[in-house]
């Protein structure tokens, strides 16, 4: 037992004393966990996800379908997804975006409303065709906010263009039918186009929903990332860990130490042994070490002390039997490397280490539970949302028969 014990310390102790094991291990999931949580939900839950983008909007119109698009950036339905301030001067609103004060300027120019609708409805074109195209001046330091100021301003623009179009139509209808003569055609169209720019303003030109089956994330902004990612990373990169500490036996194997020790008056059962029991006492200290630090650095809970520690030992051991099964197969420690890695990325993404499992397919979630990830993920919301030892008994037990 003593010789077991030597074997695993000196691996432990080999493994601790590697900087770039030590940032594998410690240093990257900590930093994706910051990373992903403050990019989709902030800390404490209830966290509004990506920030809404600002953008200023210049009316130069003095017509209906200008105020449109004005209301329709400040309406309740784009509210979380971007936030406009409505400008007169549009050096103003250029200035604000070249100082990185706003992602967009959207500048809508005079006569808009009436290359939507003209008088003469015979001669009415699309606004870009007329010269009255609604420019859009562009922060090149935010793609993304920039790329949403487009869409949306398509998407309305193709709304009041429909309208517009459908108001035509239905003059040159109504004088093609002898319903109205050529001279009354002149006066229907600003009336028709009112009309029609109303029905724009009153519909709802664009809302964010979403949808979800029951026991989903039916409300993401009440989702707490930081509880969720903080062991979600740790056992993702537990994962690479143990693939890591497995490839040591092959290139011992290799290199001419493991049959240097076997050599000694040492049995093979405490070789091996030595170097599973060492894989597992890495894989704690790594969870542990994560644990502790998420706990004082972040303010996470991850649950009750004693089943917290149970479940840390449950995963590591059912994380070291895939470890130690890769090693058993693999004919070189590449070999073991490339095949864990790629083992443990289809866990994490099947398990959910990058998505809540709840937002996840039924399927793939009961595919899943072949990864020691699935078992953990669910043990360890169990412990967050306040459960107990009994709560984590089913997990464990999975995790010691995997």
């Amino acid at each position: 037992m003593k010789k077991l014990l030597m074997i695993a310390l000196k691996d432990l102790r080999v493994t601790f004393s590697d900087r770039t094991a030590l940032v594998l291990m410690l240093g990257t999931p900590f930093a994706l966990t910051l990373v992903i949580t403050l990019a989709f939900g902030g800390f404490g839950g209830g966290g509004r996800g990506i920030e809404a983008v600002p953008v200023a909007v210049v009316n130069h119109d003095d017509g209906l379908f200008g105020e449109i698009l004005v209301a329709a950036f400040q309406s309740e339905d784009l509210s979380d997804v971007v936030t406009a301030e409505v400008l007169s001067d549009e050096a103003a609103a250029r200035a604000r975006v070249d100082a990185d004060t706003v992602a967009a300027a959207v500048i809508i120019p005079p006569g808009f409303s009436n290359a939507m609708m003209p008088a003469e409805p015979s001669s009415a074109n699309r606004p870009e065709s007329t010269g009255a195209s609604v420019e859009i001046y562009a922060n090149p330091t935010r793609p993304v906010g920039t790329s949403v100021i487009r869409s949306i301003t398509a998407g309305l623009l193709d709304r009041m263009n429909a309208s517009s179009v459908a108001g035509r139509t239905a003059v040159e209808g109504l004088v093609m039918a002898g319903l109205i003569s050529p001279q009354q055609a002149g006066e229907m169209g600003p009336v028709i186009g009112q009309r029609a720019g109303e029905q724009a303003f009153d519909s709802r030109l664009i809302a964010v929903s979403a949808e979800a089956e029951q026991g989903g994330l039916s409300d993401p902004g009440d989702f707490d990332w930081a509880a969720y990612m903080a062991p979600s990373m740790a056992i993702l990169f537990l994962m690479f860990t143990v693939t890591a500490s497995s490839r040591t036996i092959l290139a011992e194997r290799q290199g001419g130490t493991l049959p240097r020790i076997l050599a000694a008056p040492t049995h093979a059962w405490q070789v091996l042994g030595g170097k599973i029991l060492g894989i597992f006492l890495i894989g704690v200290l790594q969870l542990t070490i994560l644990a502790i630090a998420s706990r004082l650095l972040l303010g996470l809970q991850w649950g009750a002390p004693l089943p917290v520690a149970a479940l840390i030992a449950a995963v590591v051991f059912g994380a070291t039997g895939w470890g130690l099964l890769l090693a058993a197969y693999a004919r070189s420690p590449g070999q073991v490397s490339v095949t864990g890695s790629a083992l443990a990325l289809i866990f994490g993404a099947a398990a959910g280490n990058f998505v809540p499992r709840t937002s996840m397919p039924d399927w793939l979630r009961l595919v899943s539970y072949v990864s020691p990830n699935a078992w953990a993920l669910e043990g360890f919301a169990d412990l967050v949302s306040g459960g107990g030892l009994p709560d984590v008994l089913g997990p464990i037990l999975a995790l010691v028969v995997m």
